[in-house]
């Protein structure tokens, strides 16, 4: 953990280097996206992620007594 926080200091601000040329390097800034397209991909977050959850919650919920280990608690 402490050795990959290490690298990634070091590198900063390049995410990727090129073996190349040095102009080629992939850098935060121009890896980014545009404040147009991280407002919408947030708003489509924060829709997505609670319906992902709910139904993560409700096929556990359905899938509950599947789980245990007792054959006789089945209905077939």
């Amino acid at each position: 953990m402490v050795f990959s926080a290490a690298i990634f200091a070091q590198l900063f601000p390049n995410v990727m280097v090129s073996s190349t040329d040095p102009q080629f390097n992939l850098t935060i800034y121009n890896a980014a996206s545009g404040s147009y397209t991280l407002g919408v991909m947030s708003k489509v977050a924060l829709f997505l992620v609670p319906l992902v959850l709910l139904y993560q919650g409700w096929t556990y919920w359905i899938f509950r007594k599947r789980i245990s280990g007792q054959v006789e608690g089945l209905h077939y």
